[in-house]
């Protein structure tokens, strides 16, 4: 469970889900203007993937970046937060941290068999300046 993780590793940043919208099939999209809390910075962003690994062919799944640009995301192996049975895990923090990237990031689960249970989700971290009213906020 992801909050015994955060006390496990003593992480003391905000997490948020974001649900995505689906595009063509299998296409999975999030609008990369994410909102925050003033007093809070943006830390990282990772794409949870929750994969049935009972089915079989599951280990050649495949996950694009389709938009803004068409590139293959590497599965992120290095522990987080997020607990490991949520699902695999993709940072994807530089496509919601660099300027210019479009109003939307979307992936594209390629598979030779059905393997999510559901629908990807967007897990963002943030950092709690001190001292700061938590009031809503662009980031």
């Amino acid at each position: 469970m992801t909050y015994h993780k955060k006390i496990q590793l003593q992480d003391n940043h905000n997490i948020r889900l974001s649900y995505c919208t689906e595009g063509d099939p299998g296409e999975y999209c999030w609008s990369t203007e994410l909102k925050c809390n003033i007093g809070e910075s943006f830390v990282q962003a990772y794409v949870v993937l929750p994969v049935d690994v009972s089915v079989a062919g599951h280990e050649m799944l495949e996950v694009k970046a389709t938009v803004p640009s068409a590139t293959t995301l590497l599965r992120h192996n290095s522990p987080t937060t997020i607990a490991d049975d949520c699902g695999l895990q993709y940072d994807v923090t530089p496509q919601f941290s660099t300027e210019n990237t479009g109003n939307s990031f979307c992936v594209q689960v390629v598979s030779p068999v059905v393997v999510l249970k559901c629908p990807p989700f967007l897990v963002t971290f943030w950092e709690r300046k001190p001292n700061q009213i938590n009031q809503g906020g662009d980031g």
